[in-house]
């Protein structure tokens, strides 16, 4: 029976009473925190989630009941996002926390529209299956597992608390214990094999027991204060306790300053204090995607202090792990931690909905982000401006002792070069991290403090063991940019070099430049109309943010009329083939694509433009689209699929840690085997090419993605983004660089203009995809929603025609992102370069509007022919 027969047949008459219907088996797999609804409510969060024949009516709550216990905080609702229906979300988690145990669902109460009272209804709800490890499987796992480990930051370690001694009762405190989390929402989460969390891993190994007093109590999915009885048992076990603080976050909706995102809710803040209060030794985990309020950690005198962040698959055990010290912690982080979101110069122009509505990212409500910060982001401000954060960038603990010194600074003018030496002091093994900083001269421009130009992680340097790194860092990554000589230089003057373990590193030596030098002369794009005062370190008190260009635009409806930007010619002068070129033999030489497309009408090359709608409903396995496949070119099946942390679809793979963990480990290589491994993947699975990684900069700690997203930084966030697409690719499976640029919010992203300068575009934001070119040129890039300076990205021929392919030689192709054309003309992105605008459709709704482009004038025929050009060539790589 199709979808449209079942709801014919559904009673829906007036004096019908509603009836509640399974969406699909009621197992419940209370290792995904948050579920699969929840990007598109919050409030969804860790529901089963089940439909009404009739629109309810929400203000009548019944009564649900699981086992006899009754359920609380159920949510009825209408959905339009999911096909107009009236949905029921029954809070599970915490309840039901055994594998493949039944459990008794008993619904009464609720009325509908109509003021009908539903019959009691009772259904069975399963707990998920175990599932159990494969030995084909255990090299992938094994990467899955180190990466979790790497990304793990130890951040406070008073009187040793750590690692914990064997046969140490673990008491276990807060909601976190049922919510850990192991990914994010959205583009970026993951649908593992398996998973194996925190209190799994502590009752399958041997190292320690639990009070499972604590762990039952906690099925409550509150932060709750125990009992003093029970708290005096849990103290009688043992004198540590460990709380775990959680918080959810990912794709089309951002955070805010509210208690219990940011900040600490008063339930945590209470919880912390009475624990602290009452154990000798309290260790805090920081089970969160985004940088949180820490000022507790001081201020309760918590001895330890771990950010674990999304650890992915096997985070459980890879705590664990970390925890007894089985593994020596050696995760650095890739962002500044603020003692304060307000200590942070982005804050006074980034949507926080903590005092106003909450913005998805389809609202139909157009806003201006202006980055009056500038070249201040992260630890380039708290360094610059003397601002004591609570954890400064590249800061991480290890439960050993290093001792880094360096050898022979040179700058032979095209290189830095210099030797560092890393030896192990301490009485155990482990990794350290190699930072290298340079600090510029100011003869030509206003220069932060430091900035990031290399970092290497060292091998497992047993103790006593010393291991050198060879530092080289091209002149390239030394230049600033000059919008006065529209340049990429090399000012004059004394170069300070800083060599650590930290953004604290100790300067200790440097090198001096006689003459300033263009090393990179270019043209100045994406200019920004909008005059704004740039912070600066000259004058901090006038120019710090005021947000007086930012937020919610009154009366906008429209990007258009877009900024200006310069036009580039396209150069397609191939002539039609006299004999068939077939894609084969275009998979056989791939210099042969433009012949291939050469053969195509105008109604054919707009047709291959648009992807064939996604997978994502009933009919598909979860792909993000597919290519079309146009009669008669014999054209393979190419369908993508999301990714970063594994292949998004609905069928179980690997489950990496999220971006920003796996960049945590500051580990080349390791982010390299990740990426060969999720290709590995994806290519079994028959995905040729994956939407990752995406790795926008870290502007500001609200914004949704920001476990998947890299780094505040651009140069880490670029390599370490380059490895990974690497080790993809080099698995025989695209990768995708995304979202292409200054994609750094959630909040109406669709409708959202950037204002940011030109240096910050090229030093900041679009620098960080030139690094992660320079390691591994992708094959393939997708636009933000955002408009930059006036001009959606996908709509910018200076963007993607100047930027991306004259100045860095990008030879792939071009994508949008899914629905971008909500808000951008298609015409338009096809013009600036986009190959694909994507999901599409079967139908003529927007290949009309591509030949309708090339009919009256605002579409060149062969800026058509050489998008397509592109996609085939990436095709016949991948295919």
């Amino acid at each position: 029976m199709g979808m449209e027969d079942f709801w014919e047949q559904l009673p829906t008459g007036k004096e019908d009473k509603p009836l509640l219907f399974e969406m699909g088996p009621l197992e419940y797999d209370f290792h995904d925190i948050d579920g699969l609804y929840f990007m598109l409510d919050r409030r969804l969060s860790g529901c089963l989630l089940m439909m009404w024949a009739k629109p309810m009516n929400p203000d009548i709550q019944g009564t649900v009941t699981l086992d006899s216990r009754v359920v609380s905080g159920c949510i009825n609702q209408y959905m339009e996002v999911m096909g107009n229906m009236w949905v029921l979300g029954i809070p599970l988690r915490g309840l039901v926390t055994e594998y493949g145990r039944e459990y008794q669902l008993h619904v009464e109460g609720f009325v509908d529209m109509d003021g009908n009272e539903m019959n009691p209804q009772d259904f069975t709800v399963r707990g998920v299956e175990k599932v159990k490890p494969k030995p084909e499987d255990a090299a992938h796992e094994q990467i899955a597992l180190e990466a979790a480990r790497e990304g793990i930051v130890l951040l406070k370690n008073e009187a040793e608390v750590l690692p914990l001694k064997k046969g140490t009762v673990l008491n276990l405190f807060g909601r976190g214990i049922h919510e850990f989390r192991i990914g994010a929402v959205g583009a970026g989460k993951i649908n593992p094999r398996y998973s194996v969390n925190f209190v799994e891993a502590a009752r399958e190994g041997e190292a320690y027991s639990l009070n499972e007093e604590l762990v039952e109590f906690y099925g409550c999915d509150r932060d709750e204060i125990p009992g003093d009885e029970m708290l005096m048992r849990a103290k009688n076990l043992s004198d540590t306790a460990i709380v775990f603080l959680t918080r959810a976050a990912g794709e089309n909706q951002d955070a805010s300053t509210a208690k219990g995102e940011y900040y600490l809710s008063e339930d945590e803040e209470a919880l912390i204090a009475k624990i602290t209060d009452t154990f000798a030794k309290t260790i805090v985990i920081l089970n969160v995607g985004y940088p949180i309020d820490v000022t507790f950690a001081e201020k309760y005198a918590v001895a330890g202090l771990i950010y674990s962040g999304f650890g992915g698959m096997l985070a459980g055990p890879a705590l664990l792990d970390i925890l007894s010290g089985a593994v020596n912690p050696s995760g650095k982080l890739p962002d500044t931690w603020a003692k304060d979101y307000f200590d942070i110069p982005s804050s006074k122009n980034f949507y926080d909905c903590v005092d106003k509505t909450r913005l998805t990212a389809d609202e139909n409500i157009y806003v201006d982000t202006c980055y009056e910060e500038d070249i201040y982001v992260g630890y380039r401000y708290f360094t610059t401006f003397r601002k004591k954060a609570a954890y400064p960038f590249g800061y991480g603990l290890s439960y050993t002792e290093f001792c880094i010194r360096q050898e022979n600074i040179r700058f032979d003018g095209e290189v830095l070069e210099l030797d560092v030496y890393v030896k192990n002091v301490g009485e155990k093994a482990g990794k350290e991290v190699v930072q290298v900083y340079v600090g510029k001269p100011e003869s030509e421009l206003e220069q932060p403090e430091k900035e990031l130009v290399f970092f290497e992680k060292t091998k497992e340097l047993l103790p006593g063991e010393e291991q050198k790194i060879s530092v080289h860092v091209p002149v390239k990554v030394l230049t600033s940019y000059s919008e006065e000589k529209a340049a990429y230089i090399l000012s004059k003057g004394y170069y300070r070099i800083y060599v650590g373990n930290s953004i604290e590193a100790a300067e200790c030596g440097g090198f001096d430049e006689e003459e300033t030098r263009i090393i990179k002369q270019v043209t100045n794009l994406l200019c920004c109309d909008c005059k704004f005062t740039r912070l600066s370190k000259t004058n901090p008190d006038d120019t710090w943010p005021t947000g007086a260009h930012s937020g919610v635009v009154k009366n906008k409806l429209t990007f258009l009329p877009y900024e200006k930007r310069k036009h580039y010619p396209a150069k397609f002068d191939v002539e039609k083939p006299k004999e068939k070129v077939t894609f084969d033999a275009v998979r056989k030489n791939p210099s042969r694509a433009a012949e291939f497309v050469a053969q195509m009408s105008p109604e054919e090359l707009a047709r291959i433009s648009v992807c064939a709608s996604a997978g994502w409903g009933m009919e598909g396995i979860g792909e993000a689209g597919r290519v079309f496949q146009t009669e008669g070119y014999d054209l393979p099946d190419f369908p993508v699929s999301d990714g970063n942390s594994g292949v998004n679809l609905n069928i179980k793979n690997i489950g990496m840690p999220s971006g920003v963990t796996i960049c945590a480990s500051f580990n080349k290589e390791l982010s390299e085997a990740i990426g060969c491994v999720i290709g590995e993947e994806a290519k079994a699975l028959g995905m040729p090419l994956v939407l990752a990684p995406a790795f926008n900069i870290h502007r500001n700690p609200l914004n949704g993605r920001q476990p998947e997203y890299f780094s505040e930084d651009p140069y880490l966030s670029g390599v370490m983004a380059g490895f990974y697409a690497k080790g993809l690719e080099g698995a025989g499976v695209g990768g995708c660089y995304k979202h292409f640029i200054g994609n750094n919010c959630e909040s109406s992203r669709k409708r959202n203009q950037s204002l940011i300068s030109e240096r910050a575009i090229r030093e900041i934001y679009f620098r960080t995809f030139e690094y992660a070119m320079d390691v591994h040129m992708p094959a393939s890039f997708m636009t933000a929603y955002n408009a930059v300076n006036g001009c959606p990205t996908a709509a910018d021929e200076e963007l993607l025609q100047g930027l991306l392919r004259e100045e860095n030689g990008f030879a792939g192709f071009v994508m949008t992102d899914w629905t971008t054309y909500d808000s951008v003309d298609v015409a338009a992105m096809v013009q600036a370069g986009n190959c694909w605008i994507t999901p599409g459709s079967n139908d003529d709704t927007y290949t009309g509007q591509i030949k309708k482009g090339l009919e009256n004038g605002t579409i060149d025929t062969a800026r058509l022919q050489e998008n397509v050009t592109a996609l085939i060539r990436t095709m016949a790589k991948f295919s």
